[in-house]
């Protein structure tokens, strides 16, 4: 995923936080609110919450919003760049997911999240990354994942369907494979417990509420450049003139017609 960072580094970082934030409401409004899955007591003060893959930390202040108990907030990524300049009582350090964990956060947390990151597990794969999640987590603690399924995704028109078919041949081709819906099976294998799965439709463009039309198509069209720059590195079905036009297919179809993609969350426990 190189070739991703590269470009979305080149296009600045204030479009790829705009798009984050507005592909964060959308996700927000369809979860109804509900940003954190894992069956976890947010009315009981003090827990320990990290976000990897944070950004600007955009969920965790979606959090923090929804709370009335006062919670302990921290955010890594592994570009520090994108940390706002007033952390507004967020924690944030650099650090990549692949790498282990600083020792003084070892055993710590209440829950450890990440949502639509797992492509950069490439080319280890995410496996490996969710073992190294674990290590955070302390006993009843839980791990939440977050990601959309590009293999078995949701009856679209045939631009959506192209979107979906090139994410998912790009991620077996970078090695990550079919990650979203493997990850309730990697927790399980990574020695979590009371391990479960949530599936989430989310409504895109036309097909979702008016106030979130325009933003679900900036937040999903946004990345599509650079993913095309990474799907051209690997074999895949598609030519140099069908990557060229995916961004603006996948844009008309969803203000003419809308779209949906499924998010798929899988979260679990440690003993």
């Amino acid at each position: 995923m190189d070739n991703f960072m590269q470009m979305t580094k080149e296009l600045g970082h204030k479009p790829e936080l705009l798009r984050l934030r507005a592909l964060d409401a959308t996700y927000d409004d369809a979860l109804e609110g509900k940003l954190v899955v894992a069956p976890i007591d947010m009315n009981e003060p003090g827990k320990k919450i990290l976000d990897s893959g944070t950004a600007d930390g955009t969920w965790l202040r979606g959090v923090r919003s929804k709370q009335s108990a006062q919670h302990h907030y921290f955010g890594s990524d592994v570009e520090g760049e994108l940390f706002p300049e007033d952390t507004d009582g967020i924690t944030y350090f650099a650090h990549s997911f692949k790498d282990p964990w600083p020792q003084q956060y070892l055993g710590t947390f209440d829950l450890v999240h990440i949502r639509g990151s797992m492509a950069g597990s490439a080319p280890e794969g995410p496996a490996p990354v969710i073992k190294n999640l674990t290590t955070l987590l302390k006993s009843g603690g839980w791990v939440q994942l977050m990601e959309m399924n590009g293999f078995s995704a949701p009856k679209n028109g045939p631009a959506m369907t192209d979107f979906a078919k090139m994410a998912s041949e790009m991620f077996t081709g970078i090695g990550v494979g079919d990650f979203a819906n493997n990850n309730k099976s990697l927790l399980e294998e990574a020695g979590l417990v009371n391990v479960q799965e949530k599936r989430v439709i989310v409504n895109l463009g036309k097909k979702a509420k008016p106030e979130f039309q325009e933003i679900s198509i900036h937040g999903v069209t946004g990345p599509i450049v650079p993913l095309t720059s990474v799907a051209r590195t690997v074999p895949t079905s598609f030519t140099s003139e069908q990557f060229d036009t995916l961004p603006s297919r996948v844009k008309e179809e969803l203000q003419t017609e809308g779209g949906q993609v499924e998010m798929v969350i899988a979260f679990g426990q440690k003993a």
